[in-house]
């Protein structure tokens, strides 16, 4: 009985422990609402204390694109679509990205960066 007390209190532990991380790990960024425009949440993120990131492997903007132009953390944009665009940002070791559709840029969601090689 003992043993089994021992166990799942070590059990719930950890999972608060991981709990705990996990929800530190998103806590840096600031509340976007939904359909928020890109440049607003590009200040918010500036102000959070993110930098934007440029990767090696990040697509080149197209002239005259208002998406990405002027914003070097832009990772890729969608030609058709729903014109989706990945913005990517560095806070010490982490990094995260933000996506966006439409022809304005406007927030879809905190998303994984990935490489696109």
């Amino acid at each position: 009985m003992r043993k089994t007390v021992c166990y799942l209190s070590s059990m719930v532990i950890a999972f608060l422990t991981f709990y705990l991380w996990a929800c530190t790990q998103t806590s840096d960024l600031p509340h976007f609402s939904e359909n928020e425009p890109y440049s607003s949440v590009r200040l918010k993120m500036l102000e959070a204390g993110w930098e934007p990131f440029h990767s090696d492997d990040a697509e080149t903007c197209t002239e005259g694109d208002l998406r990405c132009e002027g914003r070097p953390e832009m990772q890729v944009c969608a030609g058709t679509g729903m014109a989706n665009c990945k913005f990517l940002w560095k806070k010490e070791e982490k990094t995260t990205a933000i996506c966006t559709v439409d022809e304005v840029a406007v927030f879809d969601s905190v998303c994984d960066y990935t490489s696109i090689h």
